[in-house]
């Protein structure tokens, strides 16, 4: 009989009972709860990595280009060319590979050494009333838009338009566009870097109606 006992080394004994039990219970819902964390904090990362990753893919696609700047020196009740640049005629295009643009949430800002004058899109033209800081608008017509995306409510520039933005003196009165005037002209959009061009009108505008501002 003796040869067939066993003997248990010290190392080897288990524990039993109430008190290994809710030990052993403690440890599983302290284990459940530490995975449950970890699971809701990995979504809320990938959630905030992947709304951040696309916020930064909007911003680097989204971009306007420039095309050409205009000044418009139309004519007085006589017919006479006016001394100075009355209105300016921006044209301008969604860059290679950029998302829509929404000209409602682009604002152009004119400015000089002494006033400025913020911008925002209008279908129909508003006189501005000329204070140092001044909400007023601007007016922008298709010149190529293919898909029909562009129209004076929906003012939507997608790949291969091209815009004309017309800013009319009452919007940035104060502000004199006369021969050898250094100005500021900026586009801001809603995303995406803002576009800032500092223009110098020429020494003499000559018998021409349009003056080339830019480039």
């Amino acid at each position: 009989m003796k040869a067939n006992q066993k003997f248990l080394k010290d190392n080897e004994r288990g524990d039993i009972g109430v008190g290994t039990l809710i030990i052993f219970i403690a440890m599983v819902l302290v284990a459940a709860v530490a995975a449950t964390v970890l699971i809701y904090t990995t979504g809320a990362l990938q959630q905030k990595a992947t709304k951040t990753s696309k916020e930064a893919t909007q911003q680097i696609s989204s971009n306007i280009v420039v095309e050409q700047v205009l000044g418009d020196r139309s004519e007085d009740v006589n017919g006479v060319l006016n001394q100075s640049i009355n209105d300016l005629l921006v044209r301008l295009k969604p860059d290679v590979g950029t998302t829509s643009i929404d000209l409602r949430q682009v604002i152009v800002t004119v400015m000089d050494s002494t006033k400025r004058f913020d911008l925002n899109y209008s279908s129909e033209e508003i006189n501005g009333s000329g204070n140092e800081t001044n909400i007023t608008q601007y007016t922008a017509i298709a010149v190529r838009d293919e898909d029909s995306s562009f129209s004076n409510t929906t003012p939507v520039l997608n790949s291969g338009d091209l815009i004309e933005i017309q800013i009319s003196s009452n919007a940035i009165q104060g502000i004199s566009l006369a021969p050898r005037k250094t100005f500021w002209l900026s586009l801001n959009q809603e995303l995406g870097q803002a576009v800032n061009l500092e223009i110098a009108t020429p020494n003499s505008f000559g018998v021409n109606r349009y003056v080339r501002l830019y480039p």
